[in-house]
């Protein structure tokens, strides 16, 4: 159960580290639509029949709306 915790940990720390390293290579401030920053952040979006959504982030992080 350790191993298995600190495997996540250790994949948690991974993701971090991408997605900051894509911020760090932004030039200023973000101010349209950037593929690559997106895809580093969001692991996936769900839509539902009442137009619902939750994104889940790649940090494990959900927001609802």
């Amino acid at each position: 159960m350790v191993a298995r915790i600190i495997k996540e940990k250790d994949a948690q720390y991974e993701q971090s580290s991408g997605f900051i390293k894509v911020l760090k290579a932004q030039d200023g401030i973000i101010t349209k639509f950037n593929e690559r920053l997106w895809g580093s952040m969001v692991n996936f979006v769900t839509v539902g029949r009442n137009k619902e959504m939750a994104m889940i982030f790649r940090a494990r992080t959900e927001i609802k709306a």
